[in-house]
């Protein structure tokens, strides 16, 4: 066996290029987000969910933003589910009871994949497109470009932000959610299998027969001002919200699938 060492002094781009060659896609980059124990640790350690409740799901300006950002450290198990539970049994009960509810969220997605399993990459309980391929992001929309511009940049989002590009990608531009899922996984520092696959499920409206709808209100409310500067504000393709679109239940459920909640 060859033994490989790494100078972790050296550029990290470098070091990644070279030693990590046919290991990686794209164009590299480095998360403003530190990895590791350490790093981890002093996250957790910080932690402050005052205002969390009102504060999670605004994007701009960056400094109004509640998320916490644990997400990358939950995901590859530094810092556990019951830790970070844990960490915020003192804080005010609205901020406590939503920052919690999040926590629940990613245990429910976890215990769905490990019952469902691949079933999970095809719609569950509606009939939805999943399949048609292509881009479904116009990245014309400044709303669209800056939150594509951080997932490949940064590899972490606002859980808002994901649910305005999984909308758009298929609510709005009608391509399939299983490639708009793949597409945003291989970019996510945080990319839980189950919990991208739950939460595009749930936005192309398979897991509830309800879509979640994109509009330019919910620009206005979570990224105030951002409007202003795009090129397309006087001719705003989500000006208004889209129609709703009547689904219809998958027909063969497997007995697992059915029990989904």
């Amino acid at each position: 066996m060859i033994q490989l060492k790494i100078d972790i002094n050296e550029d990290a781009l470098l070091i990644i290029e070279r030693d990590f060659k046919g290991l990686y896609s794209g164009e590299l980059g480095i998360s403003s987000i530190p990895g590791g124990q350490s790093a981890a640790n002093a996250a957790l350690a910080k932690l402050d969910i005052s205002g969390y409740a009102n504060r999670r799901s605004q994007l701009y300006p960056k400094s109004a933003r509640g998320a916490t950002v644990l997400s990358p450290y939950i995901r590859h198990n530094i810092l556990t589910l019951p830790q970070v539970y844990k960490a915020v049994s003192d804080a005010l009960f609205k901020d406590k009871e939503k920052y919690q509810d999040e926590l629940y969220w990613q245990e429910y997605a976890r215990h769905l994949y490990a019952r469902v399993g691949v079933r999970l990459f095809e719609n569950l309980r509606y009939e939805v497109n999943a399949t048609t391929q292509g881009d479904g992001w116009n990245r014309q929309m400044l709303c669209i470009d800056e939150t594509v511009s951080e997932l490949e940049n940064d590899g972490w989002l606002v859980n808002q932000s994901r649910m305005w590009l999984a909308s758009h990608w298929t609510v709005r531009s009608n391509k399939g959610w299983l490639h708009g899922q793949e597409r945003m996984h291989q970019n996510l520092i945080d990319g839980s299998r189950a919990a991208n696959l739950l939460g595009w499920q749930w936005t192309a409206g398979a897991g509830t027969g309800k879509a979640y709808g994109f509009a330019k209100w919910q620009v206005d409310k979570r990224a105030p001002g951002l409007c202003l500067k795009c090129s397309l504000k006087s001719d705003c393709p989500i000006n208004e919200f889209p129609d709703e679109v009547k689904v219809v239940t998958v027909a063969t459920l497997t007995s697992s699938a059915a029990a989904v909640g």
